[in-house]
């Protein structure tokens, strides 16, 4: 695994893309709350704190270890990492059209429980198997893991 230690503004980008539907978010907070509550893990504190830590780990790794390849422009992973950022804002601009419910934040989209919870480690998943990061994926895997279990407790505890 030929890596080493540089900034990569490529690997910033890519962390911040989905980071952008946050401003919005602020801008134009929900409507309503939809019944959900406190969204913070009360019974497992581990998984929140494995969830935070392993987000913070990706960034830092995505962003200042560096493969020793070249980026590959037409890898087919670059693409697919791109779809699963636009089905993220799609969800996200159906949240902000259907009336800003926290509701719609948990509804299936495409067949797909939990859109806000998959699409994004997908996207994180397939961007840096394009950058050649396997430190970084195997992070976001772990990442990924606990962030769709905390999703799925509390989808199920506040509706």
């Amino acid at each position: 695994m030929n890596m080493h230690f540089e900034f990569s503004w490529v690997g910033l980008i890519i962390f911040l893309l989905p980071m952008i539907i946050n401003v919005f978010y602020v801008i134009f907070p929900p409507r309503s709350n939809g019944g959900e509550g406190d969204t913070k893990n009360k019974k497992f504190p581990i998984l929140e704190a494995i969830e935070q830590g392993t987000r913070i780990a990706y960034a830092v790794i995505l962003c200042i270890l560096i493969s020793n390849k070249s980026l590959n422009y037409t890898n087919p992973l670059l693409y697919i990492s791109s779809v699963f950022l636009i089905l993220y804002y799609i969800v996200w601009i159906r949240y902000f059209i259907g009336g800003r419910d926290t509701k719609m934040l948990g509804t299936k989209f495409l067949f797909i429980p939990m859109p806000l919870a998959v699409f994004p480690v997908l996207y994180f998943i397939f961007a840096s198997l394009w950058m050649n990061n396997y430190i970084a994926t195997g992070v976001m895997f772990v990442f990924g893991i606990v962030h769709n279990i905390i999703s799925y407790q509390n989808l199920f505890s506040n509706y």
